[in-house]
């Protein structure tokens, strides 16, 4: 996603992946050698060794879903003939220049000041279920221990931002 100002947004999902390799391989490697001080020395890095393992499997499926997301773009860019009027074509005049139904990005953003409330965006929604995740994420922003409770906010100081890409 990039915002008003053109900044990219999104995560470097393949970075992280590879970073968190690194530290998987560093990790294993000393469980390997095992010249640990004490146990709990080694309980705590089994301990990193478990979370890193289970936070690249989570990076690398939220990449593959990313990856697959480009590839429908790409090939309904591609259908267009030139790659490159596909593209600008998308760019000037969004998902509907492409022979693919758009998917829509649905976020609650702070009335008063802008801001997109954490945790509260949705990606790759269709067309029919958008009014659906706008009310849940409504309702999550303002049940208890959420956002709106924290802040002291009500419902009626929040809104939600539909884009299609």
């Amino acid at each position: 996603m990039i915002n008003n100002l053109g900044h990219h947004t999104d995560r470097d999902l393949t970075t992280e992946l590879a970073t968190l390799n690194r530290e998987i391989a560093a990790l294993t490697g000393r469980i390997t050698i095992g010249l640990f001080h004490s146990p709990e020395a080694a309980w705590n890095t089994s301990g990193q060794l478990a979370n890193a393992q289970t936070r690249a499997a989570l990076i690398a499926d939220e990449l593959d879903a990313e990856n697959a997301e480009l590839n429908r773009l790409t090939a309904a860019i591609r259908t267009v003939g030139d790659p490159t009027l596909g593209f600008i074509a998308y760019v000037v005049f969004g998902p509907a220049a492409l022979p693919v139904k758009p998917l829509y990005e649905v976020r609650v953003i702070e009335r008063g000041n802008g801001y997109t409330v954490p945790n509260l965006v949705r990606r790759r929604v269709a067309a029919e279920d958008v009014l659906e995740v706008q009310r849940e994420l409504l309702t999550a922003a303002v049940k208890r221990g959420g956002h709106a409770d924290v802040w002291g906010y009500t419902i009626r100081e929040y809104r939600t931002l539909v884009t299609a890409y």
